[in-house]
């Protein structure tokens, strides 16, 4: 008989068990305004939205991290969607591991899943608005969210 699965108490605990198996994009999009307020040449100050979910697997191995960026600029708008794919045989995320959770997602999984987001907008807006818009490198802790632990619900975004 197989022992039950360890439920996951503290952020080492779930770094040591977690591994990352898949980043992907959920969501690539640009629309330029063929008549924007502004002179695309000029600069102006962008105020990236950022919509982070985080899914339990059906079967209590693993969990997806889904960070969703949205750009609206006086030219068009943008928004790049990534998903991190992790697993941990073996153990197991309960509500009293949320606490973990949100250590885990702050400080490691938007550090996989951020450079991913910056190049899909520079891909987007060299494509779309004719230059790349640059997002600054985002440092550990400038940017934070709380993770809770509820049942598996909406999947539309993680396919």
């Amino acid at each position: 008989m197989s022992s039950p699965d360890k439920v996951i108490a503290d952020v080492h605990e779930l770094i040591d068990a977690t591994s990352l198996t898949a980043i992907t994009f959920f969501k690539l999009y640009a629309e330029r305004w063929l008549d924007p307020d502004v002179d695309p040449e000029q600069d102006f100050e962008i105020e990236p939205e950022y919509a982070l979910n985080v899914h339990t697997r059906e079967d209590d191995a693993g969990f997806r991290v889904l960070l969703e960026t949205t750009i609206k600029t006086p030219i068009g708008e943008i928004a790049c969607g990534v998903r991190a794919e992790y697993e941990h045989p073996g153990h197991v995320l309960q509500a009293s591991s949320s606490d973990a959770l949100t250590e885990f997602i702050n400080g490691v999984a938007l550090m996989h899943v951020l450079p991913f987001t910056r190049q899909g907008i520079a891909d987007l807006t060299q494509r779309t608005f004719d230059a790349p818009l640059l997002m600054p490198i985002i440092q550990r802790g400038e940017l934070e969210f709380h993770a809770g632990i509820s049942a598996t619900a909406d999947r539309s975004a993680a396919g």
